[in-house]
């Protein structure tokens, strides 16, 4: 569930320079515990998908570890 403004979708043009990066923010809580999948930003130039991050799963548990 998004929070804070958040959307469950956005597309957000950026312009990049040659080896810069951009950090977006989002924030999120799941309702249960579960596994959950988030599907990656992608980069675009015009109208073709030049890169894609990978599909991640997401892992929801009640308590934090740390190892």
């Amino acid at each position: 569930m998004p929070i804070r403004n958040t959307k469950f979708m956005k597309s957000q043009p950026l312009s990049l320079s040659a080896y810069s990066t951009e950090k977006q923010y989002f924030y999120f809580y799941f309702p249960q515990i579960g596994k959950f999948g988030h599907y990656p930003s992608n980069v675009s130039i015009g109208e073709k998908v030049t890169a894609r991050g990978e599909f991640n799963t997401l892992n929801v548990v009640k308590h934090r570890t740390i190892s």
